[in-house]
């Protein structure tokens, strides 16, 4: 049987070149925005985003993935930029000192809202990575503007059920994101 790409589908990749390079242009700069809106470092997304279509392109023949490429795709960067971010918010936990002085070397001299827009961001990612994997993907679809019929085919759901999943990742990330605000501050 032939897939997409035009080979015949077999053990291992069967993307040809011309194939691949299509996906890759179409996908690209969608998967990198995804990504520098979770992780906040434009070369760490570019970065996580070539690991994404590496995957994808040693991806074994399946029929579920050709006839939503975009969203296989999206949800593998997705999960893989929260994983980056759960290991970077797990490694400043255990190393308290060198991320303060890290925060600190990167802190931009500027005005008062660069300073407090810095500080909503970082709190943002940090309440995206308590939350669990599927509404921290949600939301970050959502955010990049993925309609709800987009969402459900990144995500594996039902159409019906995406606004309830949002909602739901709403009320949770709320909640994590106001325990965030209200913490006492080091300094």
């Amino acid at each position: 049987m032939e897939s997409r790409t035009g080979t015949v589908r077999g053990e291992g990749p069967d993307w040809s070149p011309a194939a691949f390079e299509a996906v890759f242009l179409e996908h690209y700069a969608r998967t990198v925005g995804l990504l520098h809106r979770i992780l906040g470092d434009r070369a760490r997304a570019e970065e996580i985003a070539s690991d994404a279509f590496l995957k994808l392109y040693q991806q074994p023949s399946a029929p579920d993935l050709y006839w939503n490429v975009g969203g296989w795709l999206y949800r593998t960067a997705c999960r893989m930029g929260i994983d980056a971010l759960r290991a970077a918010n797990r490694r400043r936990a255990r190393e308290p000192e060198a991320g303060e002085r890290l925060a600190g070397a990167s802190a931009v001299a500027g005005p008062l809202e660069d300073v407090l827009r810095a500080e909503r961001a970082g709190n943002v990612r940090e309440a995206l990575a308590k939350l669990k994997p599927v509404q921290a993907q949600v939301l970050t679809l959502r955010a990049c503007g993925l309609s709800y019929k987009e969402l459900a085919g990144s995500l594996g759901v039902q159409p019906g059920s995406v606004g309830q999943l949002l909602a739901r990742a709403e009320v949770a990330f709320e909640k994590a994101y106001r325990r965030l605000e209200n913490r006492p501050r080091h300094g």
